[in-house]
């Protein structure tokens, strides 16, 4: 009674740790929604400033501008755009230095995103920018810009009077934000109607925009990429830069595993020395009764496991240092436990080895897990092949576990009858 309350306690803890760590996977990857076949406007939410983001973001446009896709949607004002716009049609930079002047110490005002609008207008010169933000600098780029278009006559123009609306938003804004942190619903709801406004005059059917992460998250009506999602529905997408950044660990690609070579090591070296020197009494005539099919399974699940285990880079531990910090999948919780659970399997070994070396011990629990010295290392592939989403590696952990485990359960079985008829005698 008392191992099986601790084979309980064992798998209740694993199974809440493995389910618990793919609600959580699932939940820290649900704001973002990767764009498709059907997805006409591609929203990625940034932190600005960084480097690393703004090289993708080059990428990620440059990849959209050689498919024809011209509109590049920014979290900047209507005239600032219209001014970037301008030098993109120019040799000088003035244009683009006088904005920057203005925007001295923003987020915005760094060489990154300088570099990162240099390389759209060398390597993308068609690009039109759309900046669809309230009014900020309003003073100064939007009064610039007012001037720049009464100087040749175009006060009657859309682009006068959207720069005028622009302008006022920005009043709006600076009014109702007193906190100055840019989370604002009158700034949301501002950038709502710009972009709707933007995305019906750019006369693109697809467009790409980039905004900051705040603004972006499609799960969340109020802020800008909520009310588009509710407006637009499913030809929306979403996705954050450090996800993009932090990349998918792909579970079929081909490599070297150095986690695959560490657990088989892990495996091997205390079954060779077992083979070689510590195999109980009795165990090579109850081998002779194995069953055929369930031989036939562990012999095909070994050679399975271990050429599963070396070639899929992706049952490697997968963290990536990003600007925020250290980036991970909750599921590196379970590659984790599968780590723990081979740490297990040595310490049984250790302690089989030090101990009497019977079947019976052979055959023993270790920490509520039975028949630990096959149960322990199948559960740890499989969860290796759970972490790293491979069914290759979770059918080739099932198949050595209907093998491996129903032979030592059958040697189990024959050890506690032999047992019982020598007490009995």
């Amino acid at each position: 009674m008392k191992n099986i309350i601790k084979t309980i306690v064992a798998f209740t803890l694993l199974g809440i740790v493995v389910i618990g760590a793919l609600l959580l996977s699932a939940s820290d990857n649900s704001s973002d929604v990767y764009p498709n076949e059907n997805t006409r406007i591609s929203l990625y939410g940034e932190a600005h400033g960084f480097k690393t983001y703004y090289d993708l973001e080059f990428s990620l446009w440059e990849e959209c501008y050689e498919k024809g896709e011209r509109a590049l949607f920014v979290e900047l004002p209507y005239y600032t755009a219209e001014f970037m716009n301008l030098w993109m049609q120019e040799d000088s930079d003035e244009k683009l230095d006088g904005i920057f002047e203005d925007i001295q110490g923003t987020q915005a005002c760094n060489q990154f995103f300088y570099e990162f609008l240099h390389k759209i207008k060398e390597n993308c010169p068609e690009t039109v920018f759309f900046g669809t933000d309230v009014g900020h600098q309003y003073a100064t780029t939007g009064q610039r810009y007012i001037e720049y278009l009464e100087e040749n006559g175009l006060e009657g123009t859309e682009n006068y009077r959207l720069a005028k609306e622009c302008i006022q938003q920005g009043i709006d804004y600076y009014s109702d934000d007193t906190t100055h942190n840019g989370m604002s619903p009158t700034r949301e709801a501002y950038m709502v109607s710009n972009f709707i406004d933007a995305y019906s005059r750019c006369g693109s059917e697809k467009i790409m925009g980039i905004y900051g992460s705040y603004h972006t998250d499609l799960n969340i009506r109020g802020l800008m990429a909520g009310e588009l999602k509710a407006h637009y529905g499913d030809i929306i997408s979403s996705v954050k830069m450090c996800s993009v950044a932090f990349g998918k660990n792909e579970p079929y690609r081909f490599g070297f595993c150095i986690t695959g070579l560490f657990f088989l090591l892990m495996l091997f070296i205390p079954n060779i020395y077992w083979g070689a020197k510590a195999k109980p009494a009795g165990y090579d005539e109850a081998s002779k009764k194995e069953n055929k099919v369930l031989l036939i399974f562990e012999r095909g699940g070994e050679v399975l496991v271990t050429c599963a285990l070396v070639v899929f880079p992706a049952l490697n531990p997968y963290v990536k240092a990003l600007p925020e910090g250290l980036f991970f999948d909750y599921r590196l919780i379970i590659w984790i436990a599968a780590f723990v659970l081979m740490i297990f399997y040595e310490c049984y070994w250790i302690k089989y080895f030090k101990g009497e070396r019977t079947l019976r011990a052979q055959y023993s629990s270790f920490t509520g897990f039975p028949l630990a010295g096959a149960t322990l290392p199948v559960i740890a592939v499989f969860l290796l092949g759970l972490y790293s989403l491979n069914l290759v590696v979770i059918i080739s952990a099932v198949i050595l576990g209907i093998g491996h485990i129903g032979i030592h359960f059958m040697h189990y079985k024959e050890a506690r009858t032999s047992l019982i008829s020598d007490s009995c005698s």
